[in-house]
């Protein structure tokens, strides 16, 4: 009887989740553009046909994302007349969620004074001429001095406006302007736009960069301010969306209030080593910190939220929950802790086999010798140094800035370290004396990074047990806050750590629900489409290896029983 039922929920939740194309703003309007890039956003057409299951076959009326992000699953909520609270420790996500279930009263009027904001947005205020450039670590490193000045001159002008303003109209002009404004800033800077890490434009690229904050600007606030008008066409005016900077594991906002579901995308892992959110957001809040606070109540406790996150060196943790309390409520997490030990041990034994050999070139260094490929003998050395050179070539490439793309310095690099490694044997007296000298250098930082890699094993260990401790208290806060037969609905992915062993998150949550007093409903997985992911990794285990992220999406549904 209760796999006949099970079968039937199944059915139930049987949608075609396979979507394709653009990720749109929202489900129920195809736009070409987006209210801003956001890593690892959820598609909105999968989480409204999750949410009209649970409106239809689960009487829902609450939903709870304890993981906000940039508030796909508030607005879809919001469209279909349901009740939605959620938060996110990231203040660029909540200013997102917040602009994106905003409901503007008097539209037109609201419009009618953006439209005339930005028509003088190059105008200098009469009353108030002078502003400040902006100055924080780094900042010349990110932008261009013409665009620092401009992004200034209007962060000065959006101060003004927003001082001007009725209380009562400040909070929907701040999401709005603010939104457009980090959208700009990302836009204008010198970090390449399609990573979510922050990394450098090559020098190429950034003489080819040369662009307008103030256009740039203009015309993401104009776009933005047309989606939120259709976007308030579609609300429900009965619904109600309220979102918090808040740590997932307290959800203190909630306060004795109940939810019918939990429908949530968590973090994959720690950011550091999977999506990192902080680094993506950085450079928006360093310019929006001081704005944030003034005009949305939106204080920032760390620009690098990364730190803060699930796992995050700086999360609070609950000493109390041990790693055998964990292992007692999910068999998949034991075996994971397990694969992860014999892992670090192995890891251990390999770099230290590294540095015996190191020990026997750096002898044959000192005594004026000369090093061949046979004298090489471990293989993960010889990876090691080839990829030292692949660096220190690329370096120097890129210093001459002479208009290669990024994809042909690497083959070239690859190539040429290539290279100095078969002229070590090398009957050509040159070659192989070049190729020696180039090895030589080459050894101390090689064993540096062993040395690094040899402490990192067993602080990746505790990272990734940091981590699910942090989300099993997540999961037990949400199912304090949950009614009886209500609905868990979690959509992750199977990460990847330590180079090669495949994190099962979809089971390792069955397990904790499971020991929680949760029926399964169903499990449902679809191929990512236009995820903001990257295809392939470098493995934080060898810089020179690349592992395949995570291509596949897996939606976890359980049942409270009681």
């Amino acid at each position: 009887m209760k796999q006949s039922s099970i079968s039937k929920n199944s059915k139930i939740w049987q949608e075609d989740l396979n979507y394709s194309g653009a990720n749109n703003f929202s489900s129920f309007f195809s736009s070409n553009s987006n209210l801003h890039t956001y890593p690892a956003k959820a598609v909105p057409n999968m989480i409204k046909s999750l949410l009209e299951t649970l409106k239809n076959h689960y009487n829902v009326t609450k939903v709870l994302d304890p993981f906000t992000g940039s508030g796909t699953v508030a607005l879809e909520a919001k469209v279909l007349g349901l009740d939605f609270c959620g938060s996110d420790l990231n203040p660029l996500a909540v200013l997102l969620a917040r602009t994106k279930v905003l409901s503007i009263e008097n539209t037109s009027a609201t419009i009618d004074d953006l439209y005339t904001f930005l028509k003088h947005i190059r105008s200098p205020d009469i009353y108030e001429p002078y502003y400040n450039i902006e100055k924080f670590e780094r900042i010349n490193f990110w932008f261009k001095e013409k665009n620092i000045e401009e992004l200034s001159f209007i962060k000065h002008k959006i101060k003004i406006f927003l001082r001007k303003q009725n209380n009562l109209f400040v909070e929907t002009y701040a999401l709005i302007l603010f939104t457009a404004f980090s959208s700009t800033i990302r836009a204008v800077s010198l970090t390449r736009n399609n990573e979510f890490k922050l990394y450098r434009m090559s020098p190429s690229d950034i003489k080819k960069h040369n662009v307008d904050a103030f256009e740039i600007f203009e015309k993401n606030a104009k776009n933005l301010l047309q989606m939120l008008k259709e976007a308030n066409e579609s609300f429900l005016n009965n619904s109600t969306a309220e979102i918090h900077l808040e740590n997932a594991k307290k959800l203190g906002y909630i306060g004795k209030r109940k939810v019918n579901a939990v429908l949530t995308s968590p973090p994959y892992g720690d950011s550091k080593s999977t999506v990192a959110y902080g680094q993506f957001s950085k450079l928006s809040l360093q310019w929006l910190e001081n704005i944030l606070a003034e005009f949305l109540s939106i204080n920032i406790q760390e620009v690098n939220v990364d730190e803060l996150l699930l796992g995050g060196k700086k999360s609070t943790l609950n000493i109390n929950t041990e790693k055998e309390f964990l292992i007692n409520h999910s068999k998949t997490l034991s075996e994971l802790l397990l694969k992860i030990e014999k892992r670090v041990k192995k890891q251990e034994k390999k770099y230290n086999n590294i540095l015996e050999q190191i020990k026997v070139l750096e002898k044959c260094i000192q005594q004026g010798g000369r090093i061949s490929k046979e004298k090489i003998s471990n293989r993960h050395l010889l990876e090691l140094i080839n990829e030292r050179l692949r660096l220190e070539i690329v370096r120097k490439i890129n210093k001459l800035g002479d208009g290669k793309s990024k994809s042909q310095i690497n083959i070239l690099a690859k190539k040429q370290a290539e290279g100095l490694i078969s002229h070590l044997d090398s009957t050509n007296g040159k070659k192989r004396f070049r190729a020696n000298i180039a090895v030589k250098a080459a050894i101390p930082f090689v064993k540096e990074t062993v040395r690094r890699k040899l402490k990192s094993q067993p602080k990746r260990a505790t990272e990734v047990v940091n981590f699910f401790k942090d989300l099993f208290l997540v999961v037990k806060r949400t199912d304090e806050i949950l009614d009886k037969k209500g609905i868990q609905a979690w959509i992750v992915g199977h990460r990847t750590v330590l180079g090669n062993i495949k994190v099962n998150m979809q089971d390792i949550l069955k397990d904790w629900f499971e020991s929680l007093g949760y029926t399964e409903i169903t499990k449902l997985q679809r191929k990512y489409s236009f995820k903001r992911l990257p295809h392939h990794i470098n493995s934080t285990v060898t810089r020179k290896s690349k592992i395949k992220t995570m291509m596949t999406e897996h939606i976890l549904v359980m049942q409270k029983n009681k």
